[in-house]
């Protein structure tokens, strides 16, 4: 409001400040958002700094990535019955999909987050049937169109076959809507299973439990938030979904 501390605390002890029609002698009367405030006779209008809150999830199979659904009884609200502040999902997983989802009432940083132009990197461990060829691989690494969409990861390899599967590890950083799962349809495997190890540097090992949710804080926090000085790439105007 313009005042300095010390300024403000003598107009309250000198009871200068009103709040809904009271004079408040208090300096560290908690002050809602919505209350009126009058100064020395006259109603001034206080801006709150929004408090900005940060949660990593290890989203459980089942649950869909919304906090609403009417057609779903498994959301993410049943998840977050601790945390009061609305959050939103940076991006989404699918029902079937689990790992790490970034959550928070940070919309700058979801913007870059879920802003293919920011190449913010996704990485997922895949479980697919069948053997997959490394020659497979290529095909993937290349891109093709589907659908009028041009489906492409950024890397992948094998980390362990047996008899009838093989489990890979792919990054992705474009986020088509089912895209994991289009690629692998595209050189014949289908997805067994899916789960999302990290999202820029939010790792799994916060939260390896499914269903755990845990504030993100700290240095792992100063590094999630160096993302918002990421410069746009160009010629990319996709968005995850």
């Amino acid at each position: 409001m313009g005042y300095s501390r010390r300024k403000a605390d003598e107009m309250v002890f000198d009871g200068k400040v009103e709040v809904n029609g009271k004079i408040i002698k208090e300096p560290w009367y908690d002050v809602k958002e919505k209350d009126e405030i009058k100064i020395n006779g006259k109603s001034r209008i206080v801006k709150f700094r929004k408090k900005y809150v940060y949660c990593v999830l290890n989203k459980p199979k089942g649950y869909v990535s919304s906090l609403y659904d009417p057609k779903e009884k498994k959301t993410l609200k049943n998840l977050l019955k601790n945390i009061k502040e609305p959050l939103k999902p940076a991006g989404r997983l699918d029902k079937d999909v689990t790992g790490v989802l970034i959550l928070t009432n940070d919309g700058d940083l979801i913007n870059v987050l879920t802003s293919a132009k920011y190449g913010i990197e996704k990485i997922y461990i895949v479980k697919v049937k069948g053997s997959v060829k490394k020659e497979e691989l290529k095909k993937l690494k290349r891109g093709f169109e589907d659908n009028g969409e041009f489906l492409i990861c950024k890397d992948v390899s094998i980390l362990e076959k047996g008899f009838d599967y093989t489990i890979l590890k792919i990054v992705m950083i474009k986020g088509k809507k089912h895209e994991v799962k289009r690629l692998f349809k595209h050189i014949g495997h289908k997805v067994l299973e899916l789960k999302r190890i990290s999202h820029g540097p939010i790792d799994i090992s916060l939260v390896p439990r499914p269903g755990q949710l845990e504030k993100i804080e700290g240095k792992i926090l100063e590094k999630l938030l160096e993302l918002k000085n990421t410069k746009p790439k160009k010629n990319s105007k996709n968005k995850i979904t």
